[in-house]
């Protein structure tokens, strides 16, 4: 009998693994993948100057997710009470209303439009995610941005290597080594999502993925790339030494502090003469952190000038550069204090600590969101001297949120 019941089961496993795969074969691309697309080709990659119509491009396909979110809003139950949107989407309107005030006030650059596009394509992001994982496609959404954002990579990096040169289709040197970041911290999140860390496939598109970043982060004279891998590594072993520790939100938001807080410390310990003599003697470096500290002193002078709503969005190099060439504040935290003061610099840090609360709801594979959170934290460290909280940033973030109780399972619907 047990036999026969065996018998049975397996039989009827092997029909409905060849009815799924006829499925899958049979199913047609439905048209929210089209959406996914359009939703990463505006937050996650900004071609605009190697083709300069590309900002054309960008408002198109606002436009069309936009009007896709406004049919399905409802019918969707996008609606609901959600803490984190509404934190984030206030975020989002702070930073619109200090450019709207300061719309007239900048030669560069109307940080009102600005505003509009970057916030409008994260806001759309945001509700994207909801939908995909109200109507069981996060598995699509993660498919389309996961294999556009490697394709993306390779052709931009081949482009690099045999055009020569130090222009990417990406943008400058510190986007190309932010998106590889990205890509990097995607593939660990799809692994370890899928639970096929010990993937042959896997690990040898990460080893290429982590060789690509050390290669093209010399070509273009810029090792950030491998200094945000290496930070994954490090928050990746401390997430498997203490998970508690590297999970919790107090942690999270603690270390956006201690990157800030580096801002006003910075000049006193560099001009300790013990760390004087170790930076200048042992290291071969100058104590000003190439010019950082002098920075610092401005970006902070200037927050006490508008303390509250800021400056507007994007415009940190002409209210910095009053006195000398000050390209933006090198720091994560106080860029958006600048563009929208301490209103949106509390709801970044209380929009932070949420996503970790609610990542904390998953119960059965709680490891795998192990992969956004050290990209996080990785980003807030590396925040400290750069500019980092950027698109990318922001939608990990949302990911981490949304995919905070949900259960990874093979879907039929998966690209």
């Amino acid at each position: 009998m047990i036999s026969k019941a065996l018998s049975f089961r397996a039989s009827t496993s092997v029909v409905r693994s060849e009815h799924n795969l006829d499925c899958v074969v049979n199913t047609p691309i439905q048209s929210d993948v089209f959406i996914y697309m359009m939703s990463f080709f505006i937050v996650f990659v900004d071609f605009s100057d190697f083709f300069p119509a590309y900002s054309f491009v960008r408002y198109f396909f606002l436009l069309c997710a936009g009007i896709f979110l406004c049919m399905k809003f409802f019918a969707a139950k996008m609606a609901r009470y959600n803490l984190f949107s509404l934190i984030f989407i206030s975020f989002c309107g702070i930073i619109i209303l200090s450019s709207y005030f300061a719309r007239y006030d900048y030669e560069s650059r109307n940080p009102l439009s600005a505003s509009i596009v970057f916030l409008g394509g994260l806001v759309e992001f945001l509700f994207i995610a909801k939908y995909a994982k109200n109507r069981g496609r996060i598995n699509v959404l993660l498919s389309v941005v996961f294999w556009l954002a490697v394709s993306t990579l390779f052709i931009n990096d081949i482009f690099l290597l045999s055009v020569g040169g130090n222009h990417s289709l990406v943008g400058d040197k510190f986007h190309v080594a932010y998106f590889h970041i990205f890509v990097i911290a995607l593939t660990l999140l799809r692994v370890m999502r899928r639970q096929k860390m010990k993937s042959v496939g896997f690990q040898v598109l990460l080893f290429c993925l982590v060789v690509l970043s050390i290669v093209i982060g010399i070509k273009v004279n810029c090792m950030t790339g491998l200094v945000g891998v290496c930070l994954m590594l490090v928050w990746l072993v401390i997430c498997r030494i203490s998970s508690s520790f590297a999970r919790s939100p107090l942690t999270v938001v603690t270390a956006v502090f201690l990157s800030f807080l580096f801002m006003y410390v910075a000049v006193p310990i560099m001009n300790n003469t013990v760390v004087k003599h170790v930076i200048e003697g042992s290291l071969s470096h100058d104590t000003t952190l190439t010019g950082r500290t002098f920075i610092f002193k401005v970006t902070s002078r200037m927050l006490a000038k508008r303390p509250f709503l800021g400056y507007g969005y994007g415009v940190s190099y002409e209210v910095l550069s009053k006195s000398m060439f000050i390209p933006d504040t090198q720091n994560g935290l106080a860029e958006w204090l600048i563009a929208g003061g301490w209103c949106a610099g509390v709801l970044i840090i209380v929009a932070i600590g949420l996503a970790f609360k609610n990542s904390l709801r998953e119960t059965v594979s709680i490891k795998y969101l192990d992969a956004i959170r050290v990209f996080i934290y990785a980003y807030i460290c590396m925040g400290t001297v750069e500019i980092t909280y950027n698109a990318d940033f922001f939608a990990m973030l949302i990911l981490l949120n949304t995919l905070s109780g949900t259960m990874y399972r093979d879907s039929l619907r998966s690209v």
